[in-house]
């Protein structure tokens, strides 16, 4: 069996590692995650370094979760540019593999994107920052050797570490102004799941382009219903009536990669 390589491994990576214990991994990141018996890790800064030594130099399924080194332009500039026009040139020179997930973002999508989004949407940026998410992509696309699978999660979380959670537990009286009246959410361990399917089935190989992975838009009192009981939502937060952009996450839905 061909081992996964997931350049970025850390929070994400690990969730798909310990989904998969019978597939070998090697992980790749700028620091030291939490071992697992299934995973070779690297540590690796793609910004100082260009080469990489690799125990494999063929894999089933490449996974890219790259991040920001800080969260002004210039840290999206090198976490995703940067690092891709070094990770790119390493794998076009030096390693063969059958499948590429790109793990972006939502945020290339802008207010103007409007309702209901689906991936036959142009992405409107708001922002250089989602602007710089939108190039990687398109960069990536471009020198890959297969079309890859373009994941754009919405806001990503966790039920144990949410943030409105860890905003009530560390409450000092200021109540958190909410820009919009919903969020856009996916949890964490589902996108591991779909990141997981994908590498352990054979025929998703024709499975590729964008692929909006988000929950229906919620309420953020219906959220925090679920995720703080017994407190009040107008304790903690100050609502807003703006109404933002929300997806349609039908093609993840056919996929069945959320089986």
């Amino acid at each position: 069996m061909k081992k996964v390589l997931i350049i970025g491994y850390g929070d994400l990576g690990r969730r798909v590692a310990a989904s998969l214990p019978d597939q070998e991994f090697i992980g790749v990141s700028r620091s030291v995650p939490t071992n697992l018996a299934n995973v070779e890790f690297i540590k690796q800064d793609w910004i100082s370094e260009s080469s990489l030594n690799l125990s494999s130099k063929d894999f089933s399924t490449i996974i890219l979760i790259l991040k920001p080194t800080s969260s002004d332009i210039d840290g999206y500039q090198q976490g995703f540019l940067d690092a891709s026009y070094q990770i790119m040139n390493f794998f076009n020179n030096n390693i063969s593999y059958e499948k590429l997930v790109i793990v972006s973002s939502t945020r290339v999508y802008g207010l103007n994107n409007g309702r209901k989004i689906t991936e036959a949407v142009k992405p409107l940026p708001d922002d250089n920052q989602a602007r710089i998410i939108l190039e990687y992509e398109e960069f990536v696309s471009r020198e890959s050797k297969v079309e890859p699978l373009i994941l754009r999660p919405s806001g990503l979380y966790d039920e144990q570490t949410h943030w409105m959670r860890n905003h009530v537990n560390a409450f000092d009286g200021k109540k958190y102004p909410l820009r919009f009246a919903e969020a856009n959410m996916f949890s964490r361990d589902n996108l591991a799941l779909v990141i997981a399917n994908y590498i352990s089935n054979k025929d998703s190989v024709h499975i590729s382009g964008p692929m909006i992975c988000s929950e229906k838009a919620r309420k953020y009192s219906e959220i925090f219903s679920i995720i703080c009981p017994g407190h009040s939502f107008k304790d903690f937060f100050i609502s807003s009536d703006n109404i933002g952009k929300s997806f349609d996450p039908q093609k993840l839905l056919e996929s069945g990669l959320m089986r």
